[in-house]
């Protein structure tokens, strides 16, 4: 009898532990594979995302402000700060606001500012994973954009909008070399700012 329970016991343990593993195995589960050139060394591939820095709002109508004194100071804020992070690519939507905001880590990095629509069906697109597989990238993006980015990597509505004067979320996304997702937020702050 006392045989009967142990092993009773025991397969219970088993079969609750293998299904532990497969929802783990769900929850992990990436939309994309590791891209067909790249199978024989994984890698992990990081992504940063900013939002552009402060921009003039004096002018209602004008659609395509650039970045006010505040607004640049932040922006070569923002390159210091990514000097120690080893970038290999650059993304930003061709909004001058966007442009001016990683223009000066471009210029650091003798990078190239490769572009992306943000008002695109899909953000995080097959396309795109293949392009930044392996490499840390910096995206410059919008209140709206990198939030819904972020998502779309998530496969989960996890992140809203950002409030219009928060220049200071940053956004980080880790792919694992298998294919695991890390998201984590921080606060990136100039000399003197404090959150509300």
């Amino acid at each position: 009898m006392k045989q009967i329970l142990i092993l009773s016991i025991l397969s219970l343990f088993i079969m609750s532990c293998k299904s532990d593993k497969n929802n783990d195995k769900e929850i992990s589960n990436f939309q994309f594979d590791i891209p067909d050139s790249e199978t024989e060394t994984p890698k992990s591939t990081l992504y940063y995302f900013v939002r552009h820095a402060e921009k003039d709002t004096s002018d209602p109508k004008n659609d395509d402000p650039e970045l006010t004194d505040k607004g640049l100071e932040r922006a070569a804020f923002i390159s210091e700060f990514f000097k120690k992070k080893n970038l290999d690519a650059l993304y930003a939507t061709s909004y001058k606001r966007n442009l001016q905001t990683i223009i000066p880590t471009a210029h650091y990095y003798r990078s190239r500012i490769e572009d992306f629509d943000p008002n695109a069906d899909t953000l995080f697109t097959k396309e795109f994973w293949k392009n930044t597989y392996g490499k840390n990238v910096l995206i410059v993006g919008h209140s709206n954009t990198n939030p819904r980015f972020v998502n779309e990597i998530l496969q989960s509505k996890k992140y809203e909008n950002l409030d219009e004067d928060n220049y200071n979320t940053i956004f980080q996304v880790e792919i694992t070399k298998d294919l695991k997702v890390k998201d984590s937020v921080f606060q990136l702050k100039m000399n003197g700012e404090t959150m509300e």
